[in-house]
């Protein structure tokens, strides 16, 4: 029965992120005028769909819960929609297809955003510690190296030649977590005196889970209740911090560091089998949380994707003339080759 559950869990948390996103689309799409003839949430087999006589989209539900699409004329692999020109993706203003193919991600940012805020205005915020030792955990490498309650870390170097300068804690946990068990160097003020100390962290594998740590407590941190205004701009400090993190990490994976951090459905997945046992927020904060993971990967400028498109479209603008179709499905086919070894590439990673 808990299998059950976490599999209604898994499908109705990805089911509210591609809606969203493909709703977006859709939205952009008919306020232009673009003739969408499927909006489609998952992949696959065809579970159920609908269209009404005065209707001329047909909506539906696929059986794998892994994204969605919507069909509109003028796209590539679209071209036997018999519609007028004006109704089709290549007949409307490049501006208008910029508003289009990016109107997905903005809503993901959308309803992230407004999570946050909820959640912000009712629970209050607990603000992050400052990047000050509080104690130094016995045995693990921070204590080797020298680090003392009081300091104040105020830079983190690492094997790739990276720095990071702390302004929270949390920053100094994002980097060890990154870098995994690489050597690093850290920075601290020690009253008045700045010091630098080099330490690798410690590899801790608990109830199948894999975590790196140097040996430091933090502060606590101070609670405040905010009242609906003022929790607008912790609730974009929070969105902005966590897309910062992310494009870090999407950073550091071009250089091969990181990648045994990254998981797709099956860790998916397993985060949401914690729904059951952490409650409502913990779901709230997940869906925020993987809607502006798919946001961010949707914008990289890999062609098939948001962002790639996109690309695209800007390019059109400056030499004012489309791209040859043949050249763009030559393009188009590489994007779609990049997806698909990614994707083999975090299935076999979530399996090991």
């Amino acid at each position: 029965m808990s299998f059950l559950f976490n599999v209604l869990m898994f499908v109705l948390v990805m089911g509210i992120i591609v809606l969203i996103h493909e709703l977006g689309h859709l939205l952009a799409a008919k306020k232009f005028g673009v003739y969408c003839k499927e909006f489609a949430i998952g992949m696959g087999p065809t579970l159920w769909k609908v269209k009404k006589p005065h209707w001329e989209t047909t909506y539906s539900i696929r059986a794998l819960p892994l994204g969605g699409f919507v069909s509109m004329a003028g796209e590539p692999g679209e071209e036997d929609m018999d519609v007028p020109l004006e109704r089709t993706m290549k007949g409307i203003k490049n501006w208008q297809k910029l508003i289009v193919i990016l109107a997905g991600v903005t809503m993901n940012f959308i309803l992230a955003f407004l999570i946050f805020w909820g959640l912000f205005s009712y629970h209050g915020t607990v603000d992050s510690p400052k990047p000050v030792i509080a104690s130094v955990q016995e045995g693990y490498p921070a204590e080797a190296a020298g680090l003392l309650p009081g300091d104040h870390i105020i830079e983190l170097k690492f094997s790739d030649g990276t720095v990071v300068k702390p302004n929270t804690f949390q920053d100094i946990l994002v980097g060890i977590t990154t870098y995994e068990g690489r050597e690093m160097t850290v920075t601290v003020d020690r009253e008045g005196t700045i010091e630098s100390v080099q330490l690798s962290p410690q590899k801790i594998e608990e109830n199948d889970q894999v975590r790196y740590v140097i040996g430091i407590v933090a502060e606590p941190g101070e609670y405040r209740s905010l009242s609906i205004l003022e929790a607008i701009p912790v609730a974009w400090s929070q969105m902005m911090f966590l897309i910062q993190q992310l494009v870090f990490l999407l950073a550091r994976l071009v250089k091969g560091i990181g990648l045994s951090s990254v998981g797709g459905p099956i860790s998916i997945f397993k985060v949401t089998s914690e729904i059951r046992n952490s409650g409502f927020t913990f779901f709230l904060n997940l869906v925020a949380a993987l809607s502006l993971n798919l946001a961010v990967i949707n914008l990289v400028p890999i062609p098939i994707m948001d962002g790639g498109r996109a690309v695209l479209i800007i390019i059109e603008s400056i030499i004012r003339r489309p791209i040859p179709e043949k050249l763009e499905n030559v393009i188009m086919f590489i994007g779609l080759a990049i997806m698909v070894l990614l994707f083999v590439f975090i299935m076999i990673n979530d399996l090991t």
